[in-house]
């Protein structure tokens, strides 16, 4: 009743200050907006939109970038300012607007040689990728893309995967490498309150971002922007099944015609759906935009997020079975904590336990909403950026920016079921790049005496000879990262010797058994200085424990020449030198110690042919390679690191044709895709992993009442293990099924697959085809409806394929009304209640955290009912 009673004096408050101000401001009406023709006949928008008029990026009145088309070579322009704050006609073709993510440079999606999702406000909210406040939405991410399948871990991240992988994250085109991708470990919740869009590209960065750790995909959040044009704002109060509750409010507006702000902020206190998760977040974040004297503007982001959380992202459902995902029975049985050990379970004579002996042991039918999380499982701790984005226009075809960013976290969290916990003690990263932007035209041949041209002349004399036009974005980026870091792992395989139906959860920690206390004895676990119940390992290798600071300084180059108005190319090349210091963290046992210095160069390269042979087809291809690195739990470098870890292949070749069609109604992509990824081991030679690709995608938009998406996908991933003394990693190497009826015991195989052979292995718990589609169409009345659902394959569960994902489906109904003040929503979650299951490691030779797979596997949300009201001013 409190938070009710506050949320509408709060909103109160703020309507009657926001219609004051409005009414104060000298030039502004509430009515009167700078928009463009084009802003009336374009699509319906669903809640909270506020982006530009084409869902670009709004920046102040009279910003100048330079936009690039094959058939314009990109003269400087001015973006146009935001011009309503509910924008009830967004564009949702890709090929509305101009976008960066790609090579860093403004550039048509059917000029761009890679596969690409712009994602605007109402694909975000149509799809319900944002639809669980802090976390990410792992199912409804397939709604947009069919190949971001993700796993357990994807709740917790701060990026979706792509083709397998977990995508590496950029803010504003800044690398965010406080993360470990390839462990799905980001820390806190992800705060969707500060986001505005979002770019899902597959396939590595270009020159000017550069990237750390190795993917296929990454994703470039974009995030608010402030207005220029009127105060604007909206309060808004989300309501949900399952103790779902969101609120929040937005307001911004002109200071003065120099200056202008936006403020942001979100709440969230939910429960579950999952027994035993929660999420509560206070969420800020501001913006301020400048134009202090002509042909320079900065923009300023600060965001800061406090948060406490049980994420299913640390757990799961143990024990899956082909009875598990097809009759819905689950094994039952459990070992007393006196009997629990890890490296196989045993008694304390060292005899191996067959399942089948364990007290209890049987089927039973489920609860779906059962998960392995006690109830003191926990996650808390804050975590904040400020950006600064300077451009100066120096001339026509000569630009100069400045992108700075400072990102920090604090938190902790523990999961006792089998002990894994992190202690992140203040890490924080600062990151500046300077780019200098150029485009000139060389003319080739000719009259004599002909000049290069520099900028692009609308009204210049015809000329013989060619005319070659190129845009040049070139600089140098710094990073600096530090990292203390404490995490315990060493008793992971034991999930599966505790019954979630029929034992006491607060049973559920490996910190009450004889086994545990002896590796606290023998120092393997070392509690964390100044934090009771918390233990580290201080050599837990990929895992992280780590007292790390590194620099990064990178050169790169990145070029765009257009010989004919069909033909183009794009080449790219960075060159980052890395200076490691990493050594144990304090707390470490002398004996114990271990430091890792290294320099080391990786650099990166990229080329792209592109041929337009029609305004509305293209031709391209695509050639990445460049070195990464391995990474410790939060994105440094543990001690125990070798030269091995810090020169990583990530090479990436893609070929497709893309259609533009009917005006601009129907847009159409198809695309075949080869990876080739390293992932690193300590001391060992890296995993080679492939994953082999073909996407086919469509957009059609054919008045503003309608639009629809629909994709298809086809993976196919492998690892090669040939070089290791080992094959997958897998804590247990068969499903509980199979150990019940042949008399095994569970959690067999430890950290590593000992019981799998050197080879080359196909991926498990990743679906090899994927198909998606969502359609929308909205009434002259306001009122309006979207469907959405994706279907994917059977998967194996194991590598030895004794358990299978049968084919899946999840569908969505939305329903929604707009008018000029109010925005309501009605959302229907797993419209049809479909029985699905999320894997703990997606892909699961495409990660080191994969050893942990089979342990447990996440029910999927049953039907749910979600509604929003919304009130804009």
């Amino acid at each position: 009743m409190r938070k009710i009673f506050l949320f509408n004096l709060g909103f109160r408050i703020i309507v009657f200050l926001g219609s004051l101000y409005s009414l104060c401001l000298p030039g502004y009406s509430q009515q009167g907006t700078a928009s463009s023709p084009a802003n009336t006949s374009l699509d319906p928008a669903p809640l909270f939109q506020d982006s530009g008029p084409n869902g670009t990026v709004p920046l102040q009145e009279g910003s100048t970038l330079k936009k690039s088309t094959q058939s314009d070579p990109a003269p400087t322009t001015t973006i146009e300012q935001v011009n309503v704050y509910a924008q009830p006609n967004l564009p949702m073709q890709p090929t509305s607007t101009d976008i960066d993510s790609v090579y860093g440079i403004p550039m048509n999606v059917m000029d761009t040689p890679r596969t690409v999702t712009p994602v605007n406000q109402t694909l975000m909210y149509s799809s319900g990728v944002n639809a669980l406040g802090g976390m990410m939405n792992p199912m409804a991410l397939l709604t947009v893309n069919p190949t971001t399948y993700g796993s357990v871990m994807d709740f917790m991240t701060d990026a979706p995967y792509v083709l397998g992988t977990q995508a590496v994250p950029y803010v504003n085109g800044i690398e965010l490498s406080l993360t470990n991708i390839m462990m799905g470990n980001a820390g806190l919740p992800w705060n969707w309150n500060m986001i505005q869009s979002f770019d899902i590209l597959e396939g590595p960065a270009n020159a000017v971002y550069g990237q750390t750790q190795g993917s296929n995909g990454i994703v470039n959040y974009v995030t608010k922007q402030p207005y220029f044009d009127k105060f604007r704002g909206y309060v808004y109060d989300t309501t949900g099944m399952y103790e779902n509750y969101l609120w929040g409010l937005d307001i911004g507006g002109p200071i003065n015609d120099k200056l202008a702000y936006r403020f942001s902020y979100m709440g969230v206190e939910s429960g579950s759906w999952w027994q035993y998760v929660h999420n509560d977040e206070q969420d800020f974040y501001a913006a301020l935009s400048a134009k202090p004297i002509e042909n320079y503007t900065a923009d300023w982001y600060f965001n800061m997020e406090f948060a406490d959380a049980s994420p299913i992202g640390y757990s799961g459902m143990n024990r899956p079975s082909n009875e598990l995902f097809l009759n819905g029975l689950y094994y039952t049985g459990f070992l007393p904590p006196s009997q629990i050990n890890s490296f196989p379970p045993t008694y304390p004579n060292g005899v191996p336990i067959p399942y089948n002996q364990f007290p209890g042991a049987g089927l039973e039918p489920v609860n779906r909403r059962a998960m392995l999380i006690p109830p003191d499982a926990a996650q808390t701790g804050y975590q904040g950026m400020t950006q600064l984005i300077q451009r100066v226009h120096v001339a026509d075809g000569f630009d100069i920016v400045n992108n700075t960013l400072v990102w920090y976290t604090r938190h902790r969290a523990i999961q006792p079921a089998y002990f894994y916990d992190e202690a992140v003690m203040g890490d924080y990263e600062v990151d500046n790049r300077t780019e200098i932007r150029l485009q000139f035209d060389t003319p080739v041949g000719g009259k004599p005496g002909r000049k290069t041209h520099w900028g692009k002349k609308e009204d210049f004399e015809e000329q013989e000879g060619l005319n070659f036009s190129h845009y040049v974005d070139t600089g140098f980026e710094w990073h600096y990262q530090r990292n203390v870091d404490y995490v315990s792992t060493s008793f992971l395989n034991i999930p599966n010797e505790f019954d979630i139906m029929n034992e006491n959860p607060l049973l559920w920690d490996a910190r009450l058994t004889p086994a545990w206390q002896a590796l606290v004895a023998q120092q393997i676990e070392v509690p964390i200085p100044g934090m009771p119940g918390y233990y580290f390992e201080p050599g837990n290798g990929i895992t992280g424990t780590t007292d790390s600071q590194y620099w990064a300084f990178a050169p790169f180059l990145q070029w765009n020449i257009q010989f004919h108005p069909k033909v183009s190319l794009l080449a790219g090349a960075r060159a980052t030198t890395y200076i490691v210091d990493a050594v144990t963290p304090p707390g470490t046992p002398s004996d114990q110690f271990a430091q890792f210095r290294t320099t080391s160069l990786a650099p990166l390269f990229n080329i792209s042919p592109v041929y337009r042979p029609f305004p509305w087809m293209t031709v391209y291809f695509n050639f990445n390679w460049l070195y990464s690195t391995a990474a410790a739990d939060m994105g440094g470098f543990a001690p125990v690191f070798t030269e091995n870890n810090m020169r990583l292949l990530d090479q990436y070749i893609e070929g497709g044709l893309k259609f533009n069609l009917y005006h601009n109604k129907l847009y159409l992509t198809a695309a075949g895709i080869r990876s080739h990824l390293e992932e690193g081991y300590v001391a060992l030679p890296p995993v080679v992993t492939h994953m082999t690709a073909f996407q086919f995608n469509l957009n059609y938009q054919p008045t503003r009442h309608f639009w629809a998406r629909a994709g298809f996908a086809y993976m196919r991933g492998i690892s090669n293990f040939s070089d290791l003394p080992f094959g997958p990693p897998e804590t247990q190497s068969y499903s509980t099924g199979y150990a019940f009826r042949h008399h095994l015991p569970l959690d067999d195989a430890g950290m590593f697959g000992f019981g799998y052979m050197p080879g080359v292995w196909p991926w498990i718990d990743f679906p090899e085809i994927v198909a998606n589609a969502m359609v929308s169409y909205q009434f002259s009345n306001g009122f309006g409806i979207t469907l959405s659902g994706t279907w994917m394959d059977a998967t194996p569960s194991f590598w030895n394929y004794t358990a299978w994902i049968p084919a899946q489906d999840y569908a969505n109904l939305q329903l929604f009304y707009q008018s000029k003040h109010w925005q309501i929503n009605l959302y229907f979650w797993n419209f049809f209640n479909s029985h699905y299951w999320i894997p703990y490691a997606a892909a699961a030779g495409a990660s080191p955290d994969s050893g942990s797979n089979s342990d447990w596997v996440v029910p999927g949300q049953a039907f749910w009912i979600q509604g929003t009201v919304a009130y804009q001013f």
